[in-house]
């Protein structure tokens, strides 16, 4: 009978422990693929931001009748691509900033 129930409360704990052990695994793997899937997010995000902050300004000038003359003024006008921090740095100088 003594047997029977440290046989009892041997498996009570083991199964408490195994339950305990168990529910700390889930949790890890829980937290570990949630923090990759954060990981994931913000790596698409910068990405995305990056792209957009590099994408080159296009700008294209009116016809200068000084600058272009005869057959040249059927092109159209100064046509530029520029970096954006370029183009900030510009509109800058024009303001009247060094």
């Amino acid at each position: 009978m003594y047997y029977n129930k440290m046989i009892q409360t041997l498996f009570k704990d083991i199964i408490d422990a195994v339950i305990k052990w168990w529910k700390r695994v889930w949790f890890e793997a829980k937290l570990k693929a949630r923090f990759d899937m954060i990981e994931l997010e913000n790596r698409i995000e910068s990405e995305l931001e990056r792209e957009i902050k590099q994408r080159p300004i296009y700008t294209e000038q009116p016809v200068d009748p000084d600058l272009q003359t005869g057959e040249s003024q059927k092109l159209g006008g100064e046509m530029r691509l520029t970096a954006p921090w370029y183009h900030e740095l510009e509109s800058t100088r024009k303001d009247g900033e060094p």
